[in-house]
């Protein structure tokens, strides 16, 4: 393994204020490395989805501090937050909140141009990431004509667009099905280890776990090894 892309230490987060707070994370302690990929599993309302809103800096943690390349994120600028999430993030979310009036190739297009990166290279990225998820013939195809599907492999798709150091995956099988649901955890994997990238998969299928490093498990705000 190679150097740490993603430290967490000591994070809270509560939600509320005065009498009526809830402390929804509890001093919860992570270290990924380079070519990891981690499992977290849990009960719903365990703090998963949470933890992943928190590392990637849409939310900000109430005590302790995230790092992502040595960075404290919640210490950044607003325009620095916004080059890291851009830049060093990459969001698979349960839903593929696609943008409606933009088609496949479209959606990855504004990716790298939000990124600011080099516009030939960013096709040529493009279609092999479409390609890999056997979308290529769909990258004309607005989201209004495409599957569920085939709506959360563009999502990965444009999560995988940016070239991240770390991918945060928030139950990216959920609308596929099973023989699907493994391709994708297994390019996540293949992404991970061929191109030193950490990831974080929140899951509730248990099938996927052999293709993750480690597996924790996240009950009632705490995370710990599994």
């Amino acid at each position: 393994m190679g150097r740490s892309i993603l430290e967490i230490k000591h994070v809270t987060k509560d939600f509320g204020d005065g009498n009526s707070t809830i402390r929804v994370l509890k001093n919860i302690n992570l270290t990924v490395k380079q070519g990891e990929f981690i499992a977290v599993v849990g009960p719903s309302g365990s703090g998963k989805s949470t933890l992943l809103s928190v590392i990637g800096a849409l939310l900000t943690p109430t005590e302790g501090d995230i790092l992502i390349d040595q960075e404290v994120v919640h210490l950044q600028s607003k325009k620095r937050l916004n080059q890291l999430r851009a830049g060093k993030i990459g969001f698979i979310f349960q839903s593929a909140n696609l943008i409606p009036y933009l088609n496949v190739s479209g959606q990855l297009k504004l990716v790298n141009q939000i990124a600011k990166n080099n516009k030939s290279t960013g096709q040529k990225r493009a279609n092999e990431l479409l390609s890999r998820l056997d979308l290529l013939q769909r990258r004309n195809n607005y989201p209004a004509e495409l599957s569920g599907g085939e709506k959360q492999r563009v999502a990965i798709a444009r999560a995988f667009m940016n070239d991240p150091s770390i991918i945060l995956a928030d139950e990216p099988t959920a609308s596929l099905d099973s023989v699907r649901g493994r391709k994708v955890v297994e390019m996540i994997s293949q992404e991970v280890k061929s191109r030193n990238k950490a990831a974080i998969m929140v899951t509730h299928d248990e099938r996927m776990l052999d293709l993750c490093d480690k597996v924790y498990v996240m009950k009632d705000g705490c995370l710990a090894r599994e």
